[in-house]
C-alpha cells in the first residue's frame, strides 16, 4: 500500500482514491472511498492505454464479465466507468495478498490450502466456461488474492491478468501474458480446456514455490511446455496425480473444473475459516486491513467481501453503475509513467519469452515484434466502443450463469426449525426466534421470540398462520407475527405432545401423535379449532407418508419391522374419509416395502422407489404402469409435475418421465463428479418452466421443457457455521422467487 503520486487521479466515478494497493500489467489497483466512507477497490487503467480503442472495448468487455460472474469467490461489481477518461471499476475492498506476494513471504503454501484454493478457482472456471463456453484466461499469480474468507479471483480476461501491455503502432494493444498451452504453442486459439491446464501450473506455484515448467533457459520455456514432462517433486505427493492431469498435452484429457474441484475436496468446499492460510501471510494480511482503516477518509470500517450481517439484516443492494461519460472535450489529464514493478517470483519462466511464432496462426491474434499478444480494433473483441447516452444496466443473467439472490438473510440464533412458509408479502422463518421476512426486500418485519419453537407452518386463512409449538398450536398474524390464538396439547388428549403434521389442507391438518402409550392419527380443524376425528394406530404402526388426493386421505401403513429371517412385510395403502376418519379401502402395490420414497400424481398415479428403481401404479386398480431403472438406477423421492415425474436419481442426473407411461423426456446432469450416492431433491417452479434439483454441494437448475441446465448456484464463502446443513432445500416463494437455504441463511432466487 502506497502513497499516491502527484500524477495519480484523486477521483473517479464517485469514489476518491486514498492510496495505491498494487499494480498489474494493464492497470492500477487504488484503494477509495465512496460517500458513506466504507473502502472500495477501484482498479484504474494505465493512461498510455486509455487512449486505444481495442483496450477500451476489452476492458469493457472483461466488467462486463465480472459482473456476469458474480458469485463466490469472486468480487461483486459496485460500479464501472469504462467510457471515462481512465476507464476503472469498483469492488469492495479486501485486506489481501496476492498469491505471489504470499509464495514470496513464506514459501509454499501447505497442501490444505493449496486445495481449499484450487476448488474455488475452479468452480470459477466451471462458472465462467458456462456464460461464455469460451477460456477464460483471468489466472495469474499476480491477481489471484488470498484473503482471510479464502480465495478471491480479480482478473476476467486476457487484459486484467496480463504481465505487461503497450500500445502498438496503428493503435495495436499489445498484451505479454504470464502463461502458455501446448495447443498456444502449437499456434491453435486456446479454448476451456486451456483453463485447467493454467490452474495446473497455478497449483504447482503455490504447493512448489516455482512454476512446474521453470527449470532451464528461459527462451526454451515454449518449448518445454509443448514437449516437457512437468516438474512436479515439489508439490505434495497426494497432489502430483491430479495436477499432473490438468497439465496434460492434450487438451481432451485434461479433468473438467468440475471434476478437480471434486478431487481436491469430495465433499464440497466449506466455509473458509480465518486459518485457512500460513500464519505469517495471515499477519500481513490483518496487517494491510489495519492500514487501510487507518487511512484518512475512512468514517466507517472497510468492508471485507460485503458478507451477510448478522441478526438477519438483508444482503446490502450494490451500488448502481454510474452513467457512461461522454468523451472528453477538455484537455486530457496528466498522464503518468507507470514505474518499474518491484521484482517478485517469476512464474513458468521469463514473461517476455513465452510466445512464440506459432501464436501467429490464431485466429484475431497476432504476434508482435516483443513476443506478445496484438488486438486491434477490428478484432471481434476490440471493435470502436459505441457511446451510449442511457445509464449503463447491470447485465440480466445469461444461461450458465448463477443468478444474483435479489437478498440473503442470515436467521438470527443460527438455528432453522422446519420449512420456511410463504404466505403473501411474507416469509415466515421458524427458528429460535421467530421472524417475518419481507420477500420482496429481504427486510426483517418483526422477530418473536414468543414463538420460539414454533415448527411446521401452515396457512390458515387470510394473513393468518398455523404452527406446532412445544405445548400447543398456535395462531399467528403473518403481518407482525402476533399470536391470535393458542391451545395446548393437553386439551386434545390427555398426555398428548410431539404432533407431526402429516398432511394439510385450507382448514384441517393430519397429524400422528402419541399420548400415553398409544399412538393414533388425528384430524383437527384448525379453523374452528376443533379435533375431528382419533384413529389408534396398531402395535408397532406408524404413518410416515401421507397426501390428499380426489376427497380421500390417502396414507402408507407402516407396519412393524418382521421377526429376524421372516420375509420383510410389504407396505399397506390405505384411504381415510377426511372429516370422519373411516377407512374406505387398504391396498398393497407390487412389492413396495414400508421404507419405499412415494410420491402421488394429480393423476391418480402412485410413484415408488420400490427396488431400487422407479415404479409407477394406478392407484385405483393397483396395476403397474411403468417401470425404469430395475436397480441399475437408484432413484430419489419423484416430484410430480403437470403431466410428468421429475425423478432425481441419488447420483448426478434428474430425469423427467412422461407420467402417463415412463418415456424419458430428457435427461439433465448436475455435473458433480461423484462416485458414490447423494441424496438429492427436486423443486418446480410456481410456473412450471424450471425445475430445481438440489443436492448437498448445490442447486441445479433446468428448464422444464427442454432439459437444458440453466445455472448452478451454491452459498460457498458464507460464514456458515450449522453442523447438519445436509442438502439444499428450497420453497417456493410468489409467482418467480424460491428460496434456497443449506444451513441458516436464506436466498432469494429469480426463476422463470
Amino acid at each position: 500500500m502506497e502513497a499516491l503520486t502527484a500524477e495519480e487521479p484523486r477521483e473517479l466515478g464517485p469514489y476518491r482514491m486514498r492510496a495505491r494497493l498494487r499494480e498489474t500489467g494493464t492497470a492500477r489497483v487504488y484503494l477509495a472511498h465512496g460517500a458513506d466512507g466504507r473502502g472500495v477497490c477501484v482498479t484504474a487503467a494505465r493512461p498510455d492505454l486509455a487512449a486505444l480503442p481495442a483496450f477500451r472495448s476489452r476492458f469493457r468487455a472483461e466488467a462486463l464479465a465480472a459482473e456476469r460472474l458474480a458469485g463466490p469467490w469472486v468480487a461483486p461489481v459496485l460500479a464501472t466507468g469504462p467510457e471515462e477518461w481512465l476507464p476503472w471499476l469498483a469492488t469492495p475492498f479486501t485486506a489481501a495478498l496476492t498469491l505471489a506476494e504470499a509464495v514470496a513471504l513464506a514459501g509454499p503454501l501447505p497442501e490444505a490450502a493449496v486445495r481449499t484454493l484450487g476448488a474455488a478457482l475452479a468452480g470459477t472456471l466451471e462458472r465462467a466456461h458456462a456464460v461464455t463456453g469460451e477460456a477464460f484466461q483471468g489466472l495469474a499469480p499476480d491477481v489471484v488474492l488470498l484473503t482471510a474468507e479464502g480465495p478471491l479471483v480479480t482478473a476476467f480476461g486476457v487484459l486484467g491478468a496480463a504481465g505487461a501491455a503497450s500500445a502498438g503502432e496503428g493503435g495495436r494493444l499489445g498484451v505479454t501474458v504470464g502463461y502458455l498451452t501446448p495447443e498456444q504453442v502449437a499456434g491453435e486459439r486456446p479454448g476451456p480446456a486451456a483453463d485447467v491446464f493454467m490452474l495446473g501450473m497455478l497449483l504447482t506455484y503455490a504447493a512448489g514455490g516455482a512454476g512446474p515448467f521453470d527449470s532451464g533457459p528461459a527462451d526454451a520455456a515454449a518449448h518445454r511446455i509443448a514437449h516437457s514432462v512437468p516438474e512436479l517433486t515439489p508439490v505434495p505427493a497426494a497432489l502430483r496425480p491430479l495436477l499432473g492431469r490438468c497439465l496434460a498435452k492434450t487438451p481432451g484429457t485434461r479433468p473438467t473444473p468440475a471434476e478437480v474441484a471434486a478431487e481436491l475436496v469430495p465433499g464440497g468446499l466449506a466455509p473458509v475459516s480465518g486459518d485457512w492460510l500460513p500464519p505469517r501471510v495471515a499477519a500481513a494480511i490483518a496487517e494491510r486491513a489495519a492500514r487501510a482503516g487507518e487511512l484518512p477518509g475512512a468514517a466507517a470500517p472497510v468492508s471485507d467481501r460485503v458478507p451477510l450481517p448478522a441478526g438477519g439484516a438483508p444482503l446490502p443492494a450494490p451500488a448502481p453503475p454510474p452513467a457512461p461519460a461522454a468523451p472528453p472535450t477538455a484537455p486530457p489529464r496528466p498522464s503518468f509513467t507507470a514505474p518499474a514493478r518491484v521484482p517478485g517470483p517469476r512464474f513458468a519462466a521469463d514473461r517476455r519469452s513465452l510466445l512464440t511464432a506459432g501464436l501467429a496462426a490464431a485466429a484475431g491474434l497476432a504476434v508482435g515484434a516483443a513476443g506478445v499478444l496484438a488486438f486491434t480494433g477490428d478484432d471481434a473483441k476490440g471493435a470502436e466502443p459505441v457511446a451510449d447516452a442511457k445509464p449503463a444496466a447491470r447485465p440480466r443473467p445469461v444461461p450458465g450463469a448463477p443468478p444474483v439472490a435479489r437478498w440473503g438473510y442470515a436467521v438470527p440464533g443460527g438455528r432453522l426449525l422446519g420449512t420456511p412458509l410463504a404466505q403473501g408479502p411474507v416469509l415466515v422463518v421458524p427458528g429460535a426466534s421467530p421472524t417475518g421476512v419481507d420477500l420482496a426486500s429481504g427486510v426483517q418485519r418483526w422477530n418473536r421470540p414468543e414463538l420460539a419453537g414454533l415448527a411446521q407452518l401452515q396457512p390458515a386463512g387470510p394473513g393468518v398462520a398455523f404452527g406446532a409449538g412445544p405445548t400447543g398450536f398456535v395462531w399467528f398474524a403473518v403481518a407482525d407475527g402476533a399470536v391470535r390464538q393458542q391451545v395446548a396439547y393437553g386439551s386434545l388428549a390427555p398426555g398428548l405432545g410431539s404432533p407431526q403434521i402429516r398432511a394439510h389442507d385450507a382448514t384441517t391438518v393430519w397429524f400422528t401423535a402419541t399420548a400415553g402409550r398409544e399412538t393414533s392419527l388425528y384430524a383437527y380443524d384448525i379453523a374452528t379449532r376443533t379435533l375431528l376425528w382419533r384413529r389408534g394406530l396398531g402395535r408397532g404402526e406408524t404413518y410416515e407418508w401421507a397426501t390428499l388426493y380426489g376427497g380421500q386421505l390417502v396414507a402408507r401403513r407402516a407396519a412393524p419391522s418382521p421377526p429376524k429371517g421372516a420375509k420383510q412385510v410389504l407396505a399397506q395403502f390405505f384411504a381415510l374419509d377426511p372429516k370422519t376418519g373411516k377407512e374406505l379401502w387398504a391396498r398393497s402395490y407390487g412389492a413396495v416395502l414400508p421404507d419405499d420414497a412415494a410420491a402421488l400424481t394429480a393423476e391418480g398415479t402412485l410413484l415408488t422407489t420400490a427396488g431400487g428403481g422407479l415404479q409407477a401404479f394406478d392407484l385405483a386398480s393397483t396395476a403397474q404402469r411403468w417401470q425404469r431403472g430395475k436397480g441399475r438406477t437408484l432413484y430419489a423421492t419423484p416430484e410430480p409435475g403437470k403431466g410428468v415425474v421429475y425423478a432425481p436419481d441419488n447420483g448426478t442426473r434428474l430425469a423427467a418421465l412422461d407420467t402417463a407411461d415412463g418415456k424419458e423426456r430428457w435427461v439433465g446432469a448436475t455435473d458433480l463428479a461423484l462416485t458414490g450416492p447423494v441424496d438429492t431433491r427436486a423443486t418446480v417452479s410456481a410456473s412450471g418452466r424450471t425445475v430445481l434439483a438440489l443436492d448437498p454441494f448445490q442447486v441445479t437448475a433446468f428448464d422444464a421443457a427442454s432439459g437444458e441446465r440453466l445455472w448452478k448456484f451454491q452459498d460457498a464463502g458464507t460464514k456458515e457455521t450449522s453442523p447438519d446443513r445436509g442438502v439444499y432445500r428450497a420453497v417456493v416463494a410468489g409467482a418467480d422467487t424460491v428460496v434456497v437455504w443449506h444451513g441458516t441463511t436464506l436466498y432469494a432466487l429469480p426463476v422463470a
